[in-house]
Order: C-alpha cells, then sequence, then structure tokens
C-alpha cells in the first residue's frame, strides 16, 4: 500500500492533499483558476516551487509547441540547474533544460501581457503576496485530460512519481497550447 502511495502520490501528505484539493474543486472553488485563458496575453508564465522540475519542462514545452513562455520559482534561489532528472526527464522527450537557471519570482521581469500558470492552489495566495500585481493566473491541471487541480511537487519523491508528476506538466501544457 505504501509503495503505491508513494509511486501514485509521492507522499503520505501528498496523497492528503490531492484529496483535499480535488474535494475543493468538485464543489467548485477554483473553478475561476481553471479553463480561463485571456485574449491579449502574449506569454505564458509558469510557475511552481523552486523553478527546478516543474515549471522549466512547462515553459521549454510550450517553447516547442510555438508559444512565448517562461518561468520562474516561489521558493528558490536564483541561479541554479534544473534537477537532474528533469533535464533527463526533458531530454527523453527531445527537450533540453541544459541551460535553464533558477529565477524568483521578486527577481523576474513580468510584461502586463503575462498569463500566469500555476501548479498547485497554494500558488495562487503565494504568487499573490509576492507580486504587487494583478495577473490572470490559471490551475495548469485543469487542462490536463482528465482536470486536477494539484501538480504535485516531485523534488523529493520517487523516481515513479517523479516521472508522473512531470507527465502530468507535459499533458497540461499540451491542453493549454493546444
Amino acid at each position: 500500500m505504501n509503495r503505491l502511495v508513494y509511486e501514485r502520490f509521492g507522499s503520505k501528505n501528498g496523497f492528503v492533499r490531492f484529496l483535499g484539493h480535488s474535494f475543493l474543486a468538485q464543489i467548485g472553488a477554483y473553478r475561476r483558476f481553471s479553463n480561463v485563458m485571456p485574449e491579449n496575453f502574449q506569454r505564458l508564465v509558469f510557475i511552481c516551487s523552486g523553478n527546478i522540475c516543474r515549471s522549466p519542462l512547462a515553459e521549454v514545452y510550450a517553447r516547442s509547441l510555438g508559444k512565448q513562455a517562461a518561468s520562474c520559482g516561489l521558493n528558490c534561489g536564483d541561479g541554479f540547474p534544473a534537477d537532474p532528472r528533469a533535464i533527463q526527464f526533458a531530454r527523453a522527450h527531445g527537450l533540453t533544460l541544459d541551460r535553464h537557471r533558477t529565477v524568483n519570482v521578486r527577481n523576474f521581469e513580468f510584461r502586463d501581457t503575462d498569463f500566469i500558470v500555476v501548479m498547485e492552489p497554494s500558488h495562487i495566495s503565494s504568487f499573490r503576496g509576492k507580486v504587487d500585481r494583478n495577473f490572470p493566473v490559471l490551475l495548469a491541471g485543469s487542462y490536463c485530460r482528465t482536470p486536477i487541480p494539484y501538480i504535485h511537487d516531485p523534488f523529493n519523491c520517487c523516481d515513479e512519481f517523479f516521472t508522473r508528476c512531470e507527465g502530468k506538466v507535459m499533458e497540461a501544457v499540451r491542453g493549454i497550447c493546444g
């Protein structure tokens, strides 16, 4: 049972968060952050916690699909490379994260026409608390084939779950860019 939880949800806490956010999504708590696409955006800005796993993959994948894209992290320093597993995952899908370097959201240069895409509901309030501008925000997972409000941070998780999360990120980006 524990192995199944770790492979599908990353951790016991990840399982609990997934259930809680799924319930909140069912009752409509995240409706305004789902399937909303403003007409005048020019660049997708993908945001996650550390800017080493989820958001850099989303950025390079969106660019490969012809979109302007960037990424940054809510809780990171500047100038660090992507996670080695993210680099390997990207490479296996014909993408490269070799030149990626982290950027903290507070040091990121936002544009008026940016559209913000976050990986977790908690990122919404964290982003708004750190950035003093009102941008449209979307939950990435709401664009998966089966919409989910929460794409867990795979950083400290097993390889199976890491691959699962990065696959969800790519699925979400395909939905957004499609």
